[in-house]
């Protein structure tokens, strides 16, 4: 796996809940095996996090994400809808997880 952060940013019309949901889902459905990947969605009272722990923190062996959105609801007054903050922690084979948030929008 090669390594290497990368940001994109996507608006949405769908409100939070829904892009959100629909990540998560996506995400637990990208490997071609039968194994499903480890999918956490957190709602906090300012936006949706949804994350794929794929390795751990030494010495301190706390979970480092490999990929999370966190989605967030246009601010009141503005057209309902919401944002997409997308990262992942490496560049091979990330075609299909990419492709899920672009498609959730």
């Amino acid at each position: 796996m090669t390594t290497g952060c990368t940001t994109f940013n996507y608006a949405s019309q769908k409100p939070a809940a829904l892009v959100s949901e629909c990540i998560a889902n996506g995400w637990r459905k990208v490997p071609d095996s039968k194994a499903q990947l480890p999918v956490t969605l957190t709602q906090t009272t300012d936006y949706y996090y949804v994350e794929v722990v794929l390795a751990r923190d030494f010495p301190t062996f706390l979970p480092l994400p490999s990929i999370w959105s966190r989605v967030s609801p246009n601010p009141p007054g503005e057209a309902i809808g919401s944002h997409t903050e997308y990262r992942r922690n490496f560049q091979l084979k990330h075609e299909k997880i990419d492709q899920v948030v672009k498609e959730c929008q």
